[in-house]
C-alpha cells in the first residue's frame, strides 16, 4: 500500500486539530470565560513603548543618557526585567514633517493592573519632558508567556 501524499496528511491533521481544540483557538489556546487560556505559559500582559532618538535642535539621545533614563525612571519601576533593543522608524510631526530616526523599543511584561498601566504612563510622559519628545507610542498586548 502506497504512502499517502504529505500534504493530504497534512490536511486531514490540520482539520482534526481545529475539530478538537475549536476554531476559536489561537496560539496560546483561546479565550474561555476566565479570559484568555494559555497551552504553554501564563497570560500576562506585554507593553512595548517605542522611544525616537532624534531631538529638535540638538544631538540625537544618546546610549548615555538612554541608558541613564533607563537606570532613574524605568528600573525603579520595573525591576522585574525588561528588554531594549534598537530600532528604525519614522514619524510625522505635529508639524506633518516627517522624521526618520534612531529608535529605542522597550519590553515590559506586567499584570496589566491600573498601577502598571499608570507606571507606563508615568515612563512615556518622564521621556517626552526629559528629551523633548511629541510622544511615545505605546502598544499592549496580552501573550502567553513562559521562561
Amino acid at each position: 500500500m502506497p504512502f499517502p501524499d504529505a500534504s493530504a496528511v497534512a490536511s486531514r491533521l490540520l482539520l482534526g486539530l481545529t475539530l478538537v481544540l475549536g476554531p476559536g483557538t489561537t496560539a496560546c489556546g483561546g479565550e474561555d470565560d476566565d479570559g484568555l487560556h494559555c497551552v504553554v505559559g501564563s497570560p500576562q500582559y506585554q507593553t512595548d513603548l517605542y522611544f525616537g532618538r532624534s531631538r529638535p535642535g540638538n544631538e540625537p539621545v544618546s546610549e548615555a543618557e538612554f541608558q541613564a533614563f533607563v537606570d532613574t525612571a524605568v528600573t525603579p519601576r520595573f525591576r522585574e526585567g525588561l528588554t531594549v533593543y534598537d530600532a528604525n522608524g519614522q514619524y510625522q510631526l505635529e508639524s506633518g514633517e516627517v522624521v526618520q530616526e534612531r529608535t529605542k523599543v522597550m519590553v515590559l511584561l506586567h499584570d496589566g493592573s491600573a498601577a502598571r498601566s499608570a507606571d507606563v504612563d508615568t515612563i512615556r510622559e518622564e521621556y517626552k519632558s526629559q528629551f523633548n519628545q511629541e510622544s511615545v507610542l505605546r502598544i499592549d498586548s496580552q501573550p502567553c508567556v513562559a521562561f
